[in-house]
């Protein structure tokens, strides 16, 4: 059954209601009942799933729905537009979105590839490494259903791994991370809109600098012409040989869904029976290879000097990233710099933290090693709105409180080595504890935050600071020696652990605490750092 993406309903969404059942709409139906019964989330069977369709309904809207200021984005945050409004913008560009068909066919090669071998359509997955995959079994056989291939499809364009000779990563690098503004629920648990999440994420085009006008959109999709390959020799495709807003629709793989003779059965990633499975594609080396000054909206970025770096995940997504997700950060190189949608926010024609929204930062993506995904990384951060003149200072006392944090986490490594081996053990090398790193900065996250509110709420900025450091040296003292006692655990205490040295090591913990470094970092007197041992 053919499939269009714009015109047809094709991905599940939740709504408000208690009693909200599965349902499939098209991207025009986003504001469908919004005022008695709206769709609140996405409800894909994936995480990168939802957040690959969150990345394609955001495109959708900046490239056919884009409004052309500040005053004109407020007007449809307050007031959605109606269905038949979004379908009228949409419906020019249907022709893109179709997944299959005699033309040109969404996210695919215009060249059949049918010299080539077909593939099993897991290897479309990314956390399948292009094996089959660790979570679903005999998934070549049962197939996806058109809605989930799609899906597939877009993921892996979006964020391309490094594939192998001339199978080229996605126009950000390989596993980007995304960032994407989100409302919080208010004050009385009401849940905000899909369509306020997603509009959220759309810029404005005097801000954004571009938009699409009629005719730009084989410059915009480059699957409605034949593929900018990239043997040896061609440059790299930039946005002005294109046009800026392929950064939503970038496509750096040759694939073609093999759509031949399909056959009814149950798509294995979402469960439900489909007449139409496709379970092979085929794809060749040599797709577009992105380069120059492409700037992803959804992304943030680092600049060496030279040029911008897309921000790859690495490990888990938290408050020791904070700084560089929601602020520019240019004390050290390289530069960080927010993403467009974040750091628009700051600017007053976007009044929603002065109306009482309170915004958080969904940041997701794959933590990539070359071609082998090594997690899903996926968080929700808060987002503070200090006054302008309060601004700088908050983003330094963060900058200092995440530092702080760092040389305290050293110390506990350090004293945990010392507690487990000895000196000359050469375990000692490969003592790389990521679990105990995990767990702290997931475990002191809440009181970062709450010193950071303390200091945004306060009246006097300069008692804060002092107050805060204070505060927050004490709660970083205290986690250390309580976490030093959990990884030691003094009940399993033998002969053999050498209880002496443990002793040692966690007297030390605690003078490392209190050293120079530390304290100079946080503007700390003697005075101020409580529990200061007279050995320190």
């Amino acid at each position: 059954m053919p499939l269009n993406l714009i015109t047809d309903p094709w991905f599940r969404i939740r709504r408000v209601g208690p009693d909200s059942k599965a349902e499939l709409i098209a991207p025009w139906q986003l504001t469908e009942a919004i005022d008695t019964d709206p769709v609140t989330a996405l409800n894909t069977p994936r995480p990168d799933f939802n957040g690959a369709l969150a990345q394609f309904l955001i495109g959708l809207l900046q490239t056919t729905f884009a409004p052309a200021d500040a005053a004109e984005w407020f007007e449809h945050f307050e007031s959605p537009p109606r269905p038949e409004t979004l379908k009228a913008a949409f419906e020019p560009y249907a022709q893109a979105f179709d997944l299959d068909g005699d033309g040109p066919r969404f996210m695919q090669d215009q060249d059949p590839l049918a010299d080539l071998k077909p593939l099993p359509i897991t290897a479309l997955l990314i956390d399948t490494a292009g094996s089959e995959t660790h979570f679903v079994k005999d998934l070549p056989t049962q197939g996806l259903s058109p809605a989930m291939a799609a899906l597939a499809l877009y993921a892996l364009q979006t964020n391309a791994p490094s594939g192998g000779v001339g199978h080229r990563t996605s126009l950000r690098g390989g596993g980007p991370l995304t960032t994407l503004v989100v409302a919080a629920p208010d004050q009385d648990d009401a849940q905000p809109t899909l369509w306020q999440t997603l509009w959220l994420n759309v810029l404005n085009s005097e801000h954004l600098g571009y938009r699409a006008e009629p005719g730009d959109a084989e410059r915009i999709f480059p699957w409605l012409v034949s593929t900018r390959t990239s043997e040896k020799g061609r440059s790299p495709t930039t946005p002005e040989q294109t046009h800026p807003l392929q950064a939503f629709w970038g496509m750096p793989r040759r694939i073609r869904l093999d759509l031949e003779g399909p056959r009814p059965g149950v798509c294995a990633i979402d469960g439900t029976p489909h007449q139409a499975l496709i379970a092979r594609y085929r794809t060749k080396n040599y797709g577009t290879n992105y380069g120059g000054a492409w700037r992803h909206p959804l992304t943030p970025y680092t600049h060496d000097g030279k040029e911008l770096l897309a921000v790859h995940p690495r490990g888990s997504i938290g408050y020791r990233n904070w700084i560089g997700l929601v602020n520019e950060f240019t004390d050290k190189k390289p530069k960080r710099i927010p993403a467009l949608v974040v750091s628009r926010f700051w600017n007053d024609d976007y009044r929603l933290h002065h109306e009482g929204w309170r915004l958080r930062l969904w940041a997701f993506g794959y933590d990539m090693d070359n071609m082998k995904p090594r997690r899903w990384c996926e968080s929700m951060l808060p987002l503070f709105f200090p006054k302008q003149e309060r601004r700088r200072a908050v983003e330094d006392a963060a900058r200092k409180l995440v530092d702080a944090a760092e040389l305290c986490l050293l110390n506990l490594r350090g004293a945990l080595k010392d507690a487990w081996f000895a000196e000359r053990d050469p375990r000692r090398k490969t003592f790389r504890p990521e679990h105990l790193q995990a767990a702290f900065w997931q475990e002191t996250e809440v009181l970062f935050y709450a010193r950071l509110q303390t200091l945004i709420d306060a009246t006097d900025a300069d008692k804060a600071c002092e107050a805060v450091y204070a505060a927050w040296h004490a709660d970083l003292m205290d986690y250390t020696q309580r976490a030093f006692d959990y990884w030691v655990d003094y009940n399993q205490i033998t002969a053999q652990s050498h209880p002496r040295r443990i002793a040692a090591a966690r007297r030390n913990l605690r003078r490392a605490n209190y050293r120079k470094e530390l304290k100079k970092l946080l503007e700390l007197t003697d005075e101020g750092m409580r529990g200061n041992p007279a050995a320190a």
